[in-house]
């Protein structure tokens, strides 16, 4: 069902007028709004408006929905949790439990965790490849929900570059009160756990456990948001696509990568400033008949050589696309700062580069996206924008790409921080291992290797020590992707058009039937579904 104004968040009254074909419901508490409305918009990337619903808990009455969604029950909560389980439902848990709720969940809870902060914190260091939190999540082996995470390891906090990138595109796991932390310590009651979080001093606690019963199943994750903001998300997504498939319901997913293709990759460069010095990486992409798209900071002064680089890469099939007027931090502090930057930029590539498509898009600045500079860009007709950081904004740092959550608009964003760094790349011993590691892990979970680098100039080279480095590194990563069979290599203008279409698409998997309806973008890319263990292409 259609989430009307997530941000006003009137669920219950939505959800009384579409039970019959809600299949998903979101169970929240006072308190809990910004929870909801963050979870729920990773659902509806996941699961289509068709198949989600939300309510204040309580809401949804006698309702035995084919999944139920809980983000921290209050322990009231615990007989309804039974009923459903005993109905045949499948349960995502998500955040603090008590010892009512632990027990159905096969956990020994102990309360609120009490370790310091900065086990969850990074200290940087240039002697070391990359910098990493002194606490970690690590996967087991003991089931196979554990097997959909692409990685085996994940330090709470990881960084490759100062406090500003982690090319392997998870965000932070806070130690603390947040809807970002690990919630409580608990252990093994029953549970099979999938992952647990090891600390100093031979601390551990659980991450994420599933407990099967013989007529339902529950997947917890020790976190308010689960993996809202990690491939990770694609646990979630197995447990209701296909978990159990011969004696729970399962609900089709709608896949991150388009039908037909294993695994999609976009390059990009941030232009903010020497547009022209791009031209030889350029044309190492167009030799190769891949699309190379740019962020354009429209605001600095542009020559006759810039202008015609712009014009070859779109001739290419490249993407130009608003890269703010004036790169400030956060859009310019302020709403009515990032409509500025978002109005005037758009307008400037509308009036200069009339071959672009039209202004709809942007690469937010420093990927920094206040929620008000999100609205803003919303607000002066954007459809779409490129963020995430683990370093600022973990609302919009996006584990699964698709429909932004917190904005009354429907806005898709595509989180891509993985950055082609002369000084990562020199951190890590003149390779590009943590490039194909980042690759790996998004072709295991199905989602879009975006990667980004920006032009030379004379006053930054961002670490590379010269065009020749940089292109051959550019030459490996593109090797070593091409490697893998059906590859579709895509501008930015084209994944968001295809995120647009999966958006708009109407799943329905109702017992041994599945309907979709899919209206493919101008591309002609199609559909993928999960359903059942199998993968079916509109």
């Amino acid at each position: 069902m259609k989430l009307e104004n997530a941000t006003s968040l009137e669920f219950p009254q939505a959800i009384a007028k579409a039970r019959d074909v809600a299949r998903i419901v979101v169970c929240f508490s006072d308190g809990d709004e910004r929870a909801a409305q963050i979870v729920s918009a990773a659902l509806l990337r996941s699961f289509s408006e068709t198949q989600v619903a939300v309510a204040a808990a309580g809401e949804f009455g006698q309702l035995a929905p084919a999944a139920l969604v809980w983000i921290n029950p209050p322990e009231s909560a615990a007989g309804e949790l039974a009923r459903h389980l005993s109905l045949g439902s499948k349960v995502l848990v998500l955040g603090h439990v008590g010892p009512r709720i632990g027990e159905l969940l096969g956990l020994e809870v102990k309360g609120a965790l009490d370790w310091p902060a900065d086990w969850g914190a990074c200290v940087l260091r240039d002697s070391t490849p990359f910098d990493v939190s002194p606490a970690a999540v690590r996967y087991l082996d003991a089931h196979p929900l554990a097997a959909a995470s692409p990685y085996d390891f994940r330090p709470l906090c990881r960084f490759d570059f100062a406090d500003e990138w982690n090319n392997l595109g998870y965000g932070r796991i806070v130690i603390g009160p947040s809807l970002w932390s690990i919630a409580v310590g608990a252990g093994q009651a029953g549970a099979t756990p999938l992952a647990i979080v090891a600390a100093p001093e031979n601390n551990t606690t659980l991450f994420a456990t599933v407990h099967d019963a013989p007529n339902g199943s529950a997947l917890w994750f020790n976190r308010p948001v689960g993996p809202v903001d990690s491939l990770e998300w694609r646990i979630v997504e197995a447990f209701f696509d296909e978990h159990r498939a011969g004696g729970l319901p399962c609900l089709a997913s709608l896949a991150e990568v388009p039908g037909g293709y294993r695994a999609a990759a976009c390059a990009r460069l941030d232009c903010d400033e020497a547009v022209a010095s791009a031209a030889e990486l350029f044309e190492l992409y167009r030799s190769n008949g891949l699309p190379l798209s740019l962020a354009l900071l429209t605001g600095q002064s542009l020559q006759h050589d810039d202008f015609a680089l712009l014009r070859e890469v779109i001739a290419s099939g490249g993407s130009v696309v608003s890269h703010s007027v004036r790169h400030e931090p956060n859009w310019g502090g302020s709403y009515e700062r990032a409509s500025q930057e978002a109005r005037e930029s758009r307008d400037w590539i509308e009036r200069h580069l009339p071959e672009a498509a039209p202004g709809r898009h942007a690469v937010s600045p420093f990927h920094q996206n206040p929620q008000y500079a999100v609205q803003a860009l919303a607000d002066n007709g954007y459809e779409g924008f490129i963020g995430g950081s683990i370093a600022c904004d973990p609302e919009f740092l996006l584990g699964r790409a698709g429909r932004a959550p917190l904005v009354e608009q429907c806005m898709m964003s595509l989180s891509a921080q993985c950055m082609m760094h002369g000084d990562c790349f020199h951190r890590q011993g003149n390779a590009i291992d943590i490039y194909r590691q980042s690759f790996a892990a998004h072709l295991a979970a199905g989602g879009i290797f975006a990667y980004l680098d920006h032009p030379f100039s004379p006053r930054y080279q961002y670490g590379w020590h010269s065009e020749g480095e940089r292109i051959a590194a550019h030459r490996d990563l593109i090797e070593h992707i091409g490697r893998e069979p059906d590859i579709w290599w895509a501008s930015i203008e084209q994944v968001f058009e295809f995120l647009s279409a999966r958006d708009r698409a109407k799943v329905s998997s109702m017992g041994a039937r599945l309907s979709v309806e899919y209206a493919a973008p101008a591309s002609g890319v199609r559909l993928a579904i999960r359903w059942k263990g199998r993968q079916f292409v509109y």
